[in-house]
């Protein structure tokens, strides 16, 4: 199977799609996981607040894969305000996931005081825990937070992004940092009808391609890292396939117009922020 990989800020390499295993109960994670790896995937994305670290942690161990060419991040989301609350957070996620090391940990949401967490990653990161530390759900009222006196820069922002959202604005405002941009729900969740779309589907029609198949590629052609979620093996088949086939300049320029620069998913997100006010 082939992949493509995102070099980040910190000379790790990371596959551009990944499982993400949110919403998956912890008693079918370990097999949807060994699923995924049996037919190609090398990342994993898991977190505390989806209570099934444990059956990733299972899963990389039995796989046969070597753990050096697999990549796992998970996230802690606790509310920590001080580095002892953070540290036994973090203990919490090592012990289930069960791995000497994990490649990527994400600050989940901006709760607690994200920056005495993110100095205490920092810590953790130059102790070899963490391969690579960064960011998810952070938007310009709270990004400030992280990098005002980082000693080490986020590889990555992990926010919602899908072709009903494509986070143009968030990312320019993380280029200058060199943070790359991760998708979660990259497939909106179904939501909209998007598997539907009929420009999705006319330009799938043109290169025997699904329409959730074109609207990943879409991300990943714009450098957006993805891990859609399924529990499906001929699923994940369909949603690793994307490198045989490129999409052109008028097929993005097509899928550009869907944007609506509104999420579906109803979490926080830049409109807060980025929107003018409407007047009137």
């Amino acid at each position: 199977m082939n992949m493509e990989y995102k070099t980040l800020n910190n000379g790790l390499k990371m596959p551009m799609v990944g499982l993400g295993v949110y919403n998956i109960p912890e008693k079918e994670t370990q097999r949807v996981v060994e699923d995924a790896l049996s037919v190609g995937y090398r990342s994993i994305d898991t977190a505390a607040m989806y209570e099934n670290e444990k059956g990733v942690g299972d899963a990389v161990r039995a796989c046969g894969v070597p753990r050096e060419e697999l990549f796992v991040t998970t996230k802690i989301c606790e509310p920590c305000h001080t580095r002892e609350e953070t540290l036994r957070t973090v203990d919490r996620s090592m012990r289930q996931i069960g791995l000497d090391y994990v490649d990527l940990m994400l600050l989940h949401w901006p709760v607690g005081n994200p920056t005495v967490m993110w100095h205490t990653l920092e810590e953790l990161y130059a102790q070899g825990m963490f391969k690579a530390i960064g960011v998810s759900n952070f938007y310009p009222n709270t990004f400030p937070m992280i990098v005002k006196d980082a000693k080490v820069m986020p590889v990555v922002n992990q926010c919602e992004a899908h072709v009903l959202y494509q986070q143009r604005k968030m990312r320019e405002y993380l280029k200058p940092y060199g943070v790359a941009m991760e998708a979660w729900s990259p497939l909106a969740e179904g939501r909209s009808s998007i598997f539907k779309n009929e420009t999705l589907v006319s330009i799938g029609e043109k290169y025997g391609k699904t329409s959730a198949q074109i609207a990943l590629k879409f991300l990943v052609q714009n450098d957006i890292i993805i891990i859609p979620k399924t529990m499906h093996k001929e699923r994940m088949v369909e949603n690793i396939s994307l490198f045989d086939f490129t999409l052109t300049d008028g097929d993005l320029a097509e899928i550009r117009r869907l944007d609506t620069g509104r999420n579906v998913t109803g979490w926080p997100s830049d409109a807060l922020v980025y929107e003018p006010a409407v007047v009137g």
